[in-house]
């Protein structure tokens, strides 16, 4: 003899359907920025930096008369996840701890179709994050050469904010066949 129990996690109703997809709504909005907080929304900050990092670089392109740099989504979507690679694991490197370097991470993100990349990071704790980030790539040799590398055409930015309230900058720099 077969017996069947009310038991649950059966949909019987039009209302246990929606008392399912309002509880699960629920804990959803509740507990998934706790798990992801970077995934849900940018930072309204962090996207005005990296707009203001994009305008900053070709700025000092244009100074020693180099092209601008094109912005690509794709190109910020890397930058930005390595941003938020480093907040998450609690390193501050062009490597992941597994030794991906940027050109590991554009392949990894299915980017295709470059001939050279190259790329700047930086964290700052400061009142004006634009600035102390575009003064000391100006200021390091090995960062400078990426600013105003010559073969670049393309560009993408990232920033994110740690818990501590420090920002990291990612800015990767591409050549595309013209």
């Amino acid at each position: 003899m077969v017996t069947r129990r009310k038991g649950l996690g059966v949909i019987r109703t039009p209302r246990d359907a929606a008392l399912f997809a309002g509880g699960l709504w629920l804990c959803l909005t509740l507990l998934g920025p706790l798990a992801a907080p970077w995934a849900w929304a940018a930072d309204p900050e962090m996207t005005r930096l990296e707009a203001a990092l994009y305008r900053g670089v070709n700025a000092f392109r244009s100074e020693h008369h180099l092209i601008a740099l094109e912005r690509r989504a794709d190109l910020d979507a890397v930058a930005r996840a390595h941003c938020e690679d480093m907040i998450r694991r609690g390193y501050f490197s062009h490597e992941t701890p597994e030794g991906l370097n940027w050109v590991d991470r554009l392949h990894r993100a299915d980017v295709r179709g470059f001939t050279l990349a190259g790329e700047n990071v930086a964290q700052t704790s400061r009142a004006r994050p634009r600035d102390e980030i575009l003064h000391g790539w100006q200021a390091s040799p090995a960062h400078r050469r990426n600013l105003l590398g010559r073969p670049y055409n393309a560009t993408g930015v990232g920033a994110a904010r740690a818990p501590d309230g420090r920002i990291l900058a990612v800015q990767l720099y591409v050549t595309y066949p013209r």
